[in-house]
């Protein structure tokens, strides 16, 4: 054997004991060594479901060594941690909320209607204490919900509402991603999807910055959008194609957004001195979701022409 096999084996024995504890004493366990814990099966994917390891939005590492059983125990023990947990969320610390999501989702044992439940009473905890849940907790926490499947439109809007124009520049690039990304997979609608279509919407009939900012998912989707024309340099390639293809996915058009993207990408195209910074970083799948980004773009302006005909733009959209 080798030293890494050597260490995955030791790891993994000595996870499948810690997992069958928890299992055996989870109501002796405290918030955070419940969260920790958790978050460790996670980071590593030990026990996780099969169908995960092969979720292209992640590139996570995962122990070889683990078996069926394996699995078995860990969607058995992640069970009794959601049920034991459930009358206690108000103990944890947000982060510990948001590591506590984040595994149950990131090792894909969704269908117990006990893990529904917790996200439930996750989903609670952020409306009670939205204030105190950081920019990380909101993005990762909106990232496991959608992730498991799991929608509440009171606290998706509650939630979405912290990542605001004003406050944008706090936000990681991941974090924001992550927002807008699981938005736009629940089908959350922004209210006013022509507010930033800067080349077919006359200004008169483009939404107001105190119409935008009335609406949290219109403004979640404006403020991910301005930070990448800001700093693109800083979003990572799945960061940048997972905030442009919710836009798109949603019936958002913003010229502005893609073009900028696209400079930053290939270079202005009359300067070939500035090839940009290429796609290199771009998985095959990134790419094909990005081009189908910006044909959705070039798609949704026929939609918007034929509204613009009919004078069907105003100020609901």
């Amino acid at each position: 054997e080798t030293n890494n096999e050597e260490e995955d084996e030791a790891a993994v024995f000595v996870l499948r004991h810690i997992a069958q504890s928890l299992s055996e004493r989870a109501e002796f366990f405290k918030p955070q060594e419940i969260s920790n814990t958790i978050w460790a099966f996670a980071t590593v994917g030990f026990g996780v479901a099969d169908s995960t390891q092969f979720n292209s939005r992640n590139d996570y590492m995962y122990l070889p060594m683990c078996t069926k059983q394996d699995v078995d125990l860990i969607k058995k023990t992640l069970n009794i941690v959601a049920q034991n947990v459930l009358p206690k969320l108000n103990r944890f610390r947000p982060q510990e909320l948001n590591n506590l999501a984040w595994g149950m989702a990131r090792l894909g044992h969704y269908k117990d209607p006990s893990i529904h439940k917790l996200c439930q009473g996750i989903g609670q905890q952020i409306l009670q204490r939205r204030h105190q849940f950081t920019p990380q907790d909101v993005g990762t926490s909106l990232w496991s919900f959608a992730t498991l499947g799991y929608y509440d439109e009171v606290v998706y809007r509650a939630a979405a509402s912290r990542l605001t124009l004003r406050g944008a520049r706090s936000f990681k690039p991941q974090e924001m991603s992550n927002t807008v990304w699981a938005l736009a997979t629940m089908n959350v609608v922004p209210r006013f999807i022509h507010a930033f279509d800067s080349t077919l919407v006359p200004a008169s009939k483009r939404n107001t910055l105190k119409e935008i900012t009335s609406d949290p998912i219109t403004e979640c989707f404006a403020a991910a959008a301005s930070e990448i024309i800001r700093r693109p340099q800083e979003f990572k390639e799945q960061e940048m194609k997972d905030i442009l293809w919710s836009l798109s996915k949603m019936g958002v058009r913003h010229p502005t957004l893609f073009r900028n993207v696209a400079e930053h990408l290939i270079g202005p195209e009359n300067d070939e001195s500035n090839r940009g910074r290429g796609l290199g970083g771009f998985s095959p799948q990134g790419l094909g979701n990005l081009a189908w980004s910006f044909a959705k773009q070039a798609q949704l302006s026929d939609t918007v022409s034929d509204k613009m005909k009919t004078s069907n733009i105003g100020s609901n959209g």
